[in-house]
């Protein structure tokens, strides 16, 4: 079959298909033929049997109205008498064909009955009753006769239509599987005869599909099917010329990327050691820029905290002072009028209020000098157990007079959401706090950038900071209401030197910094969540476990030390 062409396969099943389809309705007619002359004669029985049963009850009629007819001498009986004899012979005459002798000596006993009724009602019209009742008791015995003979006419009857019944539910029964056996062997056989046209042509077409499909997919070494003498085999000629060309048509392209390959190699390397150059000078003057950065931050706040430490010191000693001028004038209230006594009291009271305020916001300003050095270390402080809800509150009040320092005309509302009770929390106080400021000023940053472009000057820029406990871990989110972060560069946020600001507002670190100081100093997670146009929120996360092994940790290594 390999070597026969598929429109020879095609017209070869087709004939053999109708050959099987001739065959089995063939032999289907003829069982069908069969079946029906098994349901005629069975028609026939059923007429017979039918015929009998009238037979016999055309002969009751008969001997009833024979035997009235003789001794009434009615002529209405005689009437009837011949009416059932006429059905009676038409009923004999149907049924003579199953048995012609019995039915004949039936005929000749019902004519000797009705002659001996005949000679009975002669007799009775004679007066001669004994001679009547004699012949009608020889009538009643012919009457016997023919009553059994009409039964078992009946009998064998309906016993030869049940017989034939039998046979012919038989025979159809045998049809109907010889019918099904028939179908079912001509079915198999001709899908087996289809399964194997079939596969001898789909067989070498996946073969030719799957070699396509390899070419297609740039494998010009795969293997061909053998070409053959019919339709398939020529399109397997077709397709080696064109994998043939194809192959030639790759080897001269790889030739040619290779040489553009070399050159781009050369000018990439190039390129790339430019790039290098110019990114370590940038980094470098960045580093410096930033260690510049903190020791000036550090210089500032050492010179900052002198004189702070003199404005408190000052502060406290004259409340002290000013307690004493009262407690030694005190006497000499006396020679003062009720006037000058009160303004006396009212100035002291306003210079002891004043010194009180000077001290508060003295010693406001020395924990913020205090925070501004903590920031300006490069890390590494030890972890201490602190409250956390105090540390966020700190970092804030901090942030947000770092931003009023810079832009005297920013402004944002804060909204603090703080857990109550809170567990101290183990940390490194000066790292958590850089982390804080980081997160703080680029909400700030954020919410002012919206609040800028907003144009009906309706917007009201928002920062929202929450904690909570979670029993194992806290939980710090930071939100703002600014311009939000792009989904996609939300995943760079924290790699060194990425930034969204422009070029020297901000040195894409703060975020790396932080994110390395949670993650990896602290074992927490730092997730960011936003919508342009809508939100930034930054959810840290704290757990309880590892800064109590790094609590022990710090502990033991202070037990050796001392």
């Amino acid at each position: 079959m390999p070597n026969v062409s598929i429109r020879v396969r095609l017209i070869f099943l087709s004939v053999l298909l109708l050959a099987i389809l001739a065959l089995s309705s063939a032999l289907l007619i003829r069982e069908l033929a069969r079946d029906s002359r098994s349901l005629a004669e069975e028609a026939m029985l059923v007429s017979v049997v039918k015929n009998a049963n009238s037979a016999s009850k055309h002969f009751g009629d008969l001997k009833y109205w024979v035997i009235d007819s003789a001794v009434t001498q009615l002529a209405s009986s005689r009437q009837a008498s011949e009416a059932a004899k006429a059905g009676l012979d038409s009923d004999l005459k149907a049924i003579s064909a199953v048995d012609p002798a019995v039915v004949a000596a039936i005929g000749r006993e019902v004519g000797a009955m009705t002659d001996l009724a005949r000679q009975a009602g002669v007799a009775y019209s004679s007066d001669d009753s004994a001679a009547g009742n004699a012949l009608l008791e020889q009538a009643k015995s012919h009457i016997l006769d023919i009553d059994n003979e009409l039964d078992k006419i009946v009998d064998r009857v309906e016993q030869q239509a049940v017989a034939r019944r039998d046979a012919s539910t038989r025979q159809a029964e045998l049809a109907v599987k010889l019918a099904i056996v028939g179908g079912i062997g001509a079915l198999v056989l001709a899908l087996g005869f289809t399964a194997l046209t079939v596969r001898s042509i789909t067989v070498p077409l996946k073969e030719l599909e799957r070699s396509m499909a390899s070419i297609t997919q740039g494998d010009l070494n795969v293997a061909m099917p053998p070409a053959g003498v019919h339709e398939i085999g020529a399109m397997t000629r077709t397709l080696g010329m064109l994998r043939n060309s194809l192959i030639e048509r790759e080897r001269l392209e790889r030739e040619r990327e290779r040489a553009e390959a070399e050159i781009r190699a050369a000018r990439d390397a190039a390129e790339a050691a430019l790039h290098d150059l110019k990114a370590a000078q940038a980094n470098l003057i960045q580093a410096e820029k930033m260690a510049s950065l903190g020791l000036l931050t550090a210089g500032i706040a050492h010179e900052i905290k002198n004189p702070l430490n003199f404005v408190n010191n000052f502060a406290s000693l004259s409340i002290g002072l000013l307690d004493e001028l009262k407690a030694a004038a005190a006497s000499a209230f006396g020679a003062l009028d009720p006037s000058q006594r009160g303004q006396v009291e009212e100035v002291t009271e306003m210079l002891t209020g004043n010194l009180e305020r000077i001290g508060e916001h003295g010693r406001r300003a020395d924990n913020i000098v205090k925070s501004m050095l903590a920031h300006s270390r490069s890390g590494g402080g030890d972890r201490q157990s602190v409250d956390l809800n105090a540390l966020v509150e700190e970092s804030l009040s901090l942030a947000y007079h770092g931003a009023r320092a810079q832009d005297p005309n920013f402004n944002i509302t804060l909204e603090r959401d703080y857990a109550r009770d809170i567990e101290p929390v183990v940390v490194v106080p000066q790292d958590m706090t850089r982390v804080f400021l980081n997160l703080f000023g680029n909400g700030f940053y954020a919410a002012n950038k919206r609040q800028r472009a907003a144009s009906d000057g309706a917007f009201r820029p928002v920062l929202t900071v929450t904690t909570r406990d979670l029993g194992d871990a806290v939980e710090i989110r930071v939100r703002d209401n600014g311009i939000g972060i792009p989904g996609d560069i939300r995943d760079k946020l924290f790699q060194p030197f990425f930034t969204t600001k422009p070029t020297g507002e901000g040195t894409g670190l703060g975020l790396s910094i932080s994110y390395e100081i949670v993650t990896k100093q602290h074992g927490g997670t730092i997730k960011v969540a936003s919508e342009v146009g809508a939100f930034t929120e930054f959810v840290v996360n704290l757990p309880r476990r590892f800064m109590a092994r790094g609590a022990v940790t710090q502990s033991s290594a202070a037990s050796r030390e001392s």
